[in-house]
């Protein structure tokens, strides 16, 4: 992204908090050099049972103990979170297969195992299936053969646990006890497990099962720490999700690896770009960003507004590397969430929303970070689409008679100015008319000869294609330039083409 010259803006310092180390139900793996978490529950209705196993393991684990299933989720609830979960098979009320299955709702991250005295072929079937239990013990089970079983159970819990990625991100927590109004907090850190939030305006209760939302997504949280005042950690808590296939974050954290930063990066920014097209009876669009490496600044989103009404963003972040994607992110969550609390007011106001984006930007990014930002607001209705540009490149509007308009910038830049404001601005689309959204990576692409392929060859490529569908005319400007390119790409591709119908 080139650099924008901008006004001097004043900038108070914000210092930034040293971080904390959190150990709750942990202790530290000097040979993995890493928290493991240690605590063991077994539930068993014979009591014998249950003393045995703690007398015969609690040297080696954390164990605790319940007498039922139903005394079981209680613990899963007041003294979880567990590494492991061993359940006897037969127990009246809840049998071992019944309370594996609601271990695996409340507490997806928890390994299983099931303990029975004796149990056929279509037994062990029942237990896969339904309990998805990582192993069978048959009693009696000796403390050699149950360490085993233990100590890999806890190597495939350890593997389960995500490396947490360090990024903020605006929540909103719906909370169902005392009536308590909704919270808006912060992510400091995520994983697709969990998350610790910041900004918390009065503190969570332990073992309380709220739901968190993140932009138009949410997700069921149990807390599993809470800060306590007066200590580094008011304000915060920690949370584990209860919904094992919820994608809350919109990451693909999966592939992060330790030491591979710029791995954590591209997994971000692979949950950024739209998954869907809101539909349109008068306007065919597509979209698409080609990265020139493994992470860039660029980002594009097709926002549901309501029927026959879809929000258009492209967006470019000043700035490259790890910190670009991540700022990317926030910006994408921060966004999404503004919007998703003002379409629950009934409040199209695009000036507020990109405000409130503003606000966020500048509190929470450094004094140097900033992004460019085209949205657009087009409604079937009205054929009209209403748009602020925040000082990014002018999209090109080609009407069907060949005329050329420019739709320029309404604002200054994301993130830069605490007190920033914009002017809203319109343009009706008729059929045959194309407008194309871009970053300067598609305009700045350079020849053989130094020269750019600039903004008449975007436009000349849009005339020749101008009566194809708008993902094909995308296409064909992306090859326009790749054709006219020297040399390896070096900045991101973006591009949104919309085709009045």
């Amino acid at each position: 992204m080139r650099t924008h010259k901008v006004q001097n803006g004043h900038r108070r310092h914000r210092p930034q908090a040293a971080p904390t180390l959190e150990l709750h139900f942990e202790y530290f793996d000097v040979r993995k050099g890493s928290l493991l978490n240690q605590k063991i529950l077994f539930v068993d209705n014979e009591l014998a049972a249950l003393n045995c196993y703690r007398q015969m393991l609690e040297s080696e684990f954390d164990i605790a103990t319940a007498a039922s299933g139903a005394e079981g989720l209680v613990s899963l609830r007041n003294q979880g979170p567990f590494a492991v979960v061993i359940s006897e098979m037969q127990m009246p009320g809840m049998d071992g297969v019944q309370f594996l299955k609601r271990v695996r709702q409340v507490a997806p991250n928890t390994i299983r195992l099931l303990l029975s005295g004796h149990l056929d072929l279509d037994g062990a079937v029942v237990a896969i299936n339904e309990g998805c239990v990582f192993r069978l013990l048959i009693k009696p089970c000796e403390k050699s053969l149950l360490t085993e079983a233990i100590t890999k159970a806890l190597d495939c819990y350890r593997e389960r646990k995500e490396e947490r990625v360090p990024i903020e991100l605006p929540v909103r927590l719906c909370r169902a006890v005392r009536g308590l109004k909704l919270q808006l907090a912060h992510t400091l850190d995520i994983s697709n497990s969990g998350a610790r939030l910041g900004g918390l305006e009065e503190p969570l209760d332990l073992g309380e099962v709220v739901k968190l939302e993140c932009g138009d997504r949410k997700a069921p949280f149990r807390v599993v720490w809470s800060g306590a005042q007066g200590t580094a950690r008011e304000g915060q808590a920690g949370l584990e999700c209860l919904a094992a296939d919820a994608d809350l974050w919109k990451l693909d954290l999966s592939q992060l690896e330790n030491g591979k930063p710029l791995l954590h990066a591209r997994a971000v920014q692979r949950g950024l770009l739209p998954q869907e097209t809101p539909p349109l009876e008068t306007l065919d669009y597509a979209g698409d960003c080609v990265q020139a490496r493994t992470i860039g600044g660029d980002y594009y989103d097709f926002l549901d507004m309501g029927p026959g009404k879809v929000g258009f963003v492209l967006a470019d972040v000043a700035g490259k590397g790890i910190a670009a994607a991540l700022l990317m992110a926030s910006l994408q969550a921060s966004l999404h969430s503004y919007y998703s609390s003002q379409h629950s007011t009934g409040s199209e106001d695009i000036s507020e929303l990109l405000a409130s984006v503003n606000r966020h930007f500048y509190k929470h990014t450094a004094k140097d970070r900033y992004a460019t930002l085209f949205f657009g607001q087009y409604s079937d209705a009205t054929r009209t689409l209403h748009y602020v540009n925040c000082g990014h490149n002018p999209p090109v509007l080609l009407r069907k008679g060949g005329a050329v308009e420019r739709l320029d910038a309404t604002a200054t830049v994301l993130g830069l100015f605490s007190d920033w404001e914009c002017s809203v601005a319109e343009a009706r689309l008729e059929t045959g008319d194309v407008l194309s959204l871009f970053t300067d990576g598609i305009t700045e692409t350079t020849g053989h000869s130094g020269e750019e392929f600039g903004e008449e060859r975007l436009l000349e490529t849009l005339r020749k294609n101008r009566d194809l569908e708008a993902s094909y005319i995308l296409r064909n400007v992306e090859s326009a330039a790749e054709q006219f390119r020297l040399g390896e790409q070096e900045d991101d591709l973006t591009l949104v083409i919309a085709r009045a119908l």
